[in-house]
């Protein structure tokens, strides 16, 4: 009994220095982090191009890999990727930029009309609903509200804020000329230096977690390159759809609204949400209701297929993200970061999910591997299932499963 004592203070000695040392573990992390954060906001012009350059080695790689599967050598893949890259994007410019150009100067043309059809609304739902608008949108009104002393003030605020508004919009243009100058020229490295990239990763990596990492950098690499992919041709999608909708409809800038709707679809619930609502007002303002209603039951349809029919078969290898975490993230990182942290607060999230729940699972929970990654990620059975085949092939889905398993070289880990 009596040689129990020094082993019970040993025992609990040891839990006090591993406590301490997970105390000082925590400090030192949040120490770093806060520095990183520190040096990554002095240099944030390079933070935009960077993910860009990201997102085109996600699009780019799996077109090299199929070329080097054909024995073709590396450098010349990557450069035959690039070249089809271009033109791709030479020719939608060369078939969307006439188009455009039309559009955008009927809208320029039409803005007094517009303007006066906005103030006789506005004016017209004032009157209806017995409300003081309380906004000078009249020219005359406009001179007098200028002209008000107790408005002064608020002119001086504005007047002063065009510096700062002036420095934001040197910076927004000097991050458009990095991202066009800058991204295509990191991924093309990228790519080149891709396959040695890894190796040096794994060779660093501990011998005792090397296969671990990889597995988990595989499935984090898998599901960030297909969301990338996945996002960039729902877009496409939802931008033809759009616009072909509005066409039929025969809306006004029925283009223009398209091709914004399906960029702002690469942030998520963005793109027909807003293409909806301009619809909508473009409608509105062109005295046409059921044009406005139609307009919004189109977007309305196209979201819903969108969720539950292109983005499942298109994004082959989901993360489970509930919707208010997505919008969670969308916050956090537009606050963070604006523009850039929109764009990759959900693929970064992913990871994060599926880095963390792997821990979890198989640290807390006891779960192999494998079954860590079916619960966090979803996979979608092969297309044949979409003509009312409902069959379960549980030997093709096993062999879908054991292909996701299997590390890619799909995307850079």
């Amino acid at each position: 009994m009596a040689g129990k004592g020094p082993m019970v203070g040993e025992t609990s000695q040891r839990k006090v220095q591993r406590f301490a040392a997970l105390v000082w573990s925590i400090i030192g992390v949040a120490i770093i982090g806060w520095l990183l954060i520190r040096i990554a906001s002095s240099v944030q012009i390079i933070w935009l191009p960077l993910a860009f350059a990201a997102g085109l080695v996600f699009l780019l790689n799996p077109i090299v890999n199929y070329l080097e599967a054909r024995r073709v050598p590396r450098v010349v893949a990557v450069f035959l990727s690039f070249l089809f890259f271009v033109t791709v994007v030479v020719a939608g410019f060369s078939l969307l930029v006439p188009a455009i150009s039309e559009q955008s100067a009927a809208f320029a043309s039409s803005l007094p009309e517009t303007y006066d059809a906005l103030l006789e609304w506005v004016e017209d739902i004032g009157q209806r609903f017995n409300l003081d608008i309380g906004v000078p949108l009249t020219e005359a009104g406009i001179r007098d509200w200028l002209s008000d002393p107790a408005n002064q003030e608020t002119i001086q605020q504005v007047i002063g804020n065009f510096g700062t508004l002036g420095g934001r919009l040197i910076l927004g243009v000097a991050e458009g000329v990095a991202v066009v100058v800058l991204a295509p020229l990191m991924a093309l490295y990228m790519l080149l230096d891709l396959k040695r990239t890894k190796e040096k990763a794994v060779e660093l990596t501990p011998p005792r977690h090397r296969e671990e990492a990889v597995f988990v950098a595989s499935q984090v690499a898998t599901a960030m390159g297909s969301f990338v992919r996945g996002q960039l041709l729902v877009a496409i999608i939802v931008g033809v759809a759009s616009s072909i909708g509005l066409w039929i409809l025969d809306i006004p800038f029925w283009l223009i609204i398209g091709i914004l709707s399906g960029i702002l679809n690469l942030i998520p619930f963005a793109g027909p949400i807003v293409g909806g609502a301009l619809a909508a007002l473009v409608a509105l303002l062109d005295g046409s209701v059921a044009k406005a209603v139609l307009a919004i039951l189109i977007f309305t349809a196209i979201q819903q297929t969108d969720n539950h029919v292109i983005t499942p078969l298109v994004q082959r290898t989901r993360v489970q993200l509930s919707p208010l975490v997505i919008v969670l993230a969308l916050i956090v990182g537009g606050s963070l970061a604006g523009l850039l942290g929109v764009l990759v607060a959900v693929p970064l999230t992913a990871a994060v999910r599926i880095i963390a729940g792997h821990l979890w699972r198989t640290r807390i929970l006891g779960q192999s591997w494998a079954e860590a990654s079916s619960g966090m990620i979803e996979r979608t059975p092969p297309p044949e299932r979409l003509a009312g085949l409902r069959r379960r092939n549980v030997a093709g889905q096993q062999k879908l499963f054991d292909t996701a398993e299997r590390p890619l070289d799909d995307v850079p880990t």
